[in-house]
């Protein structure tokens, strides 16, 4: 996982902090990331590594297959 600005497939766009960790499961791997636009409440948004690069289906919104629909976020040059 790169830091840098990612896509979200229903559009929003995201600044990747790094990898952290579940502090109550060490083999939880976590993305940390701050949402580029205007949010209420804490700004810093979590999520596992896992869910973060898993597949999509656009019309649902459910996790498919890799390489089945689309990437949940997609990093941006």
């Amino acid at each position: 996982m790169t830091p840098g600005t990612y896509q979200h497939w229903k559009g929003p766009q995201y600044l990747v902090l790094g990898l952290g960790h579940d502090a109550n499961d060490d083999s939880r791997t976590t993305v940390v990331y701050l949402p580029l636009y205007p949010v209420d409440g804490p700004p810093f948004a979590v999520r596992t590594l896992e869910d973060f690069t898993a597949w999509v289906d656009p019309a649902t919104g459910a996790s498919t297959a890799e390489g089945v629909g689309v990437r949940r976020f997609t990093p941006l040059p």
